[in-house]
């Protein structure tokens, strides 16, 4: 069943998109910490492409990086290049960023992505694999569509990309992912990566 946001623990910092946190709660997840930290780093990157204003912006790596542990509700174990400020001097929301998304493709899914989806193809694991590249879609189709709102086949642009990030030994991954539609990510909907694996035959049974 459909979960709705009146159901759902509230999104840390909406500017992000839910899709950003549940990232972060899979940073959490991995046991090793050098590869924690470079995970974090890759998500602090994805938060600075959402925002590239920032980067006239005099303490940016502060606030990104303040930014991903109050995203982390401060339980990140990894190693901040930064001083981080504790949950309890926190006393006021920090002011929401102004999008001023630009209509350039190559700032469309930004560099991180590629790391992101590189991060992805070292994992031995393929059901591991494949959640994470299905978070991975998901957020380059919010980025699709916050660029191109009209914008028709966009879903088999999204996973054309991301084979051509990942390589052609990843393609039949990527063909087990669904991705949610438009309206769902602009609600910020919370999702089990999981539930956007299907099987092969599951697929043919739809069309």
């Amino acid at each position: 069943m459909q979960e709705y946001n009146t159901q759902l623990a509230k999104i840390k910092l909406p500017e992000y998109g839910r899709n950003v946190q549940q990232l972060v709660s899979y940073c959490k997840t991995i046991a090793d910490r050098d590869r924690r930290n470079a995970c974090a780093r890759t998500i602090v990157g994805v938060m600075g492409d959402l925002y590239p204003e920032l980067a006239e912006v005099s303490g940016r790596k502060n606030i990104l990086w303040n930014h991903l542990a109050i995203i982390a509700n401060f339980e990140l174990d990894i190693d901040y290049p930064c001083e981080i400020l504790k949950a309890d001097e926190i006393v006021a929301r920090p002011e929401p960023i102004v999008n001023t998304q630009s209509n350039i493709r190559t700032r469309m899914y930004g560099k991180r992505t590629e790391e992101l989806v590189a991060h992805a193809c070292t994992i031995e694991d393929r059901d591991e694999r494949i959640r994470l590249f299905a978070l991975i879609a998901n957020q380059m189709k919010r980025n699709f569509h916050n660029t191109y709102k009209d914008a028709s086949e966009e879903d088999s642009k999204i996973i054309q990309d991301l084979v051509r990030y990942a390589g052609e030994q990843f393609r039949d991954d990527i063909a087990q992912i669904e991705l949610l539609d438009a309206k769902t990510l602009e609600m910020n909907t919370q999702y089990d990566p999981a539930s956007l694996v299907v099987s092969k035959k599951k697929k043919k049974k739809k069309k």
